[in-house]
């Protein structure tokens, strides 16, 4: 709401975060504590990754197959997905009002109430 109040933010871009970076594996490793669930092993380079994406798509677009690997979805793992809330800090005031742990917490008991969580 303070987006359509506060003067001098229109036009701007202000990204919504909690408190502290957190790499990926971090955030990997916590979601499987919290769900129960083994930390992932496995490490692979990116570049075979993402050439079996690239060839996956290749061969299964054409026959409007949805592939099981694609460039898009290994990029996710390999872009930082690190973002900082200085400027929501300076043009909103913003502060975060839930932790991590305790927005993981929320979230995971969410899609477990949609059934789509066991």
């Amino acid at each position: 709401r303070r987006m359509a109040v506060c003067p001098g933010v229109i036009g701007e871009t202000v990204i919504l975060a909690g408190e502290r970076s957190l790499p990926l594996n971090e955030l990997v490793a916590s979601l499987a504590d919290l769900l129960g669930a083994r930390r992932p092993r496995l490490r692979l380079p990116a570049w075979p990754v993402q050439a079996a994406g690239s060839l996956c798509e290749r061969i299964c677009v054409p026959f409007g197959i949805t592939p099981p690997i694609y460039r898009r979805r290994v990029d996710f793992f390999t872009k930082s997905r690190s973002f900082r809330i200085d400027k929501a800090r300076r043009l909103l005031g913003y502060a975060p009002q839930v932790d991590l742990p305790t927005g993981l917490r929320r979230t995971a008991e969410w899609y477990r109430a949609q059934g789509l969580l066991n």
